[in-house]
């Protein structure tokens, strides 16, 4: 048998590292980074919410994420029983972790105001009412906040469904305690380092999908990778939940057999925009827009009234999907419309078919007359839409028109859907019909040097981890290569709370690679 071309070695080596580690006794099994995120996204039912001396809680900004000493959250403002405060946020799984972590006399702690936790106590405590001091006692000015009553949502899924890459968003742009160590290593060595990095990512990207697949087919899979992606970060999880709710097979039948593409996709846009709850809760009335505007929510409303008794209680609250900090040429709604197109485009086939097929032409040609860069770059456009549509002019319902078309999917984002989701999953379409060929022309893809993406973390990673050292960027000249260095963020610094100090990585780097 043929030996894989994405390598597991990295996998093998971070889990006996990780098993190497004395983990505490009674350790949590949700992660302090599952707090931090629900913190950050206000994940909870906010408009009740209660110290454990009673006092109410209103949070105006959860602050900023602290990347470096002291509280985990910095510049707060919460009123507390109507009165406004501005201080520091710490958080963490159990009340007396703020004593058991030598908060107390530790001056970098001096400004916290709001001391949140997931339990009050460990283990059979928690089922027990107290009146004991709270462990932030050493600071009696210190409120604390018990979050598990107020989550939005269940512990487990929460922790499956947060998409810690997304996290955090940092400002502070230091060098981190690995930069050293990574600086001395040969450049082969860090290729290598890199790229079985890069190749576990693959990996863990799979296993993500594996069981959807058995569960569910590549189609439906496919079809909610896509979305998902298509709503990253901000909306990720709206647009998986949209996804399910109307599976691909059951939108591809909403397709008229008559009409122009434009006519064409004008029921699935009706069906997934009415099912998100956007289109009755924030699209204007007809009435006070004009136009090609009103038209087309005129259009979209007749559709849906036809449609809604189908959909009956799979409608979603439409407040779940967010439109702050992000440009408006990424919001909903113009995601949506691209999903509309690509079950449109490919209905004939599939969304997952149709790429196979694709991929597999890729791979006859690339034996044929050998691999090539257009062959790759071909690959990893698949998912580029450029559609005359409605959303290609407009970037929100009843807004002003642009002064050209935009693409519906743009270059940027049609590589990441490629490397996050066609890649992993059509993988494990690769090994499980034994094509070495297909995984063969997958990797060399994802290894042939490309375009740098660029992102905030990426920025951040190339400064904190290379020190932006010009001799490690260059090494950054592929997707298996940038997707490496993601993936040792994930496995060392998140898994250390990005506290240098206690991370093991450097150590790691010198004995194992050096």
């Amino acid at each position: 048998m043929t030996a894989a071309v994405f390598t597991d070695i990295y996998r093998k080596f971070t889990d006996v590292y990780q098993r190497s580690l004395v983990e505490e006794e009674d350790a949590p099994q949700i992660p302090e980074k599952v707090i931090r995120c629900v913190w950050n996204d206000q994940l909870l039912n906010t408009d009740r919410l209660q110290s454990t001396a009673g006092h109410g809680i209103e949070v105006l900004s959860p602050g900023h994420w602290n990347f470096g000493a002291g509280p985990d959250f910095k510049n707060a403002v919460i009123k507390i029983d109507g009165q406004m405060q501005e201080g520091d946020v710490e958080l963490h799984v159990y009340g007396c972790d703020w004593k058991a972590h030598g908060h107390s006399d530790n001056n970098d702690y001096d400004n916290v105001i709001l001391h949140v936790f997931l339990w009050k106590h460990r283990g059979a405590k928690r089922a027990h009412t107290t009146t004991e001091k709270p462990a932030s006692q050493s600071r009696p000015h210190i409120v604390e906040l018990e979050l598990k009553p107020y989550l939005r949502d269940g512990l487990l899924k929460l922790n499956a469904e947060l998409d810690f890459d997304s996290y955090p968003l940092l400002n502070q742009f230091n060098t981190g305690l690995c930069y050293g160590p990574l600086s001395r290593l040969p450049t082969a060595r860090f290729e290598e380092l890199l790229g079985n990095a890069g190749d576990a990512r693959i990996q863990i990207k799979m296993d993500r999908f594996h069981d959807r697949i058995i569960l569910n087919g590549y189609e439906q899979t496919f079809y909610e990778g896509i979305a998902e992606a298509l709503g990253y970060p901000s909306n990720k999880q709206p647009f998986k939940d949209l996804a399910q709710r109307i599976p691909c097979a059951e939108l591809t039948g909403l397709i008229p057999g008559n009409g122009s593409p434009t006519e064409k996709v004008l029921p699935l846009q009706a069906a997934l925009f009415g099912v998100s709850g956007l289109l009755e809760n924030r699209f204007p009335h007809p009435k006070e827009m004009e136009g090609e505007s009103r038209l087309y929510v005129e259009t979209l409303l007749k559709l849906w009234n036809q449609q809604k008794s189908h959909y009956g209680d799979r409608v979603m609250d439409h407040s779940q999907w967010k439109f702050g900090r992000m440009r408006p040429a990424n919001f909903p709604y113009r995601r949506i419309a691209a999903l509309s197109h690509l079950v449109l485009k490919h209905s004939e086939g599939g969304l997952f078919e149709n790429y196979i097929s694709f991929m597999n032409t890729m791979v006859s040609i690339s034996q044929a007359k050998g691999y090539n860069a257009r062959t790759g770059k071909k690959a990893a456009q698949y998912f580029l839409l450029e559609e005359d549509d409605f959303w290609a002019r407009y970037y929100t319902p009843g807004g002003k028109k642009l002064q050209g078309n935009q693409k519906l999917i743009g270059p940027d984002r049609a590589r990441e859907i490629h490397i996050n989701i066609a890649v992993p999953i059509c993988l494990i379409y690769a090994r499980a019909s034994r094509s070495q060929p297909l995984e063969a022309f997958l990797h060399r893809g994802f290894s042939t040097q490309s375009s740098l993406a660029d992102n905030q973390w990426l920025r951040f990673m190339k400064h904190y981890i290379l020190g932006k050292e010009q001799r490690m960027l260059d090494t950054l000249n592929s997707d298996r290569h940038t997707q490496g260095l993601m993936q040792v963020y994930q496995d060392f610094c998140t898994k250390n709370k990005n506290n240098c100090l206690r991370c093991r990585f450097p150590e790691v780097v010198d004995r194992y690679f050096s």
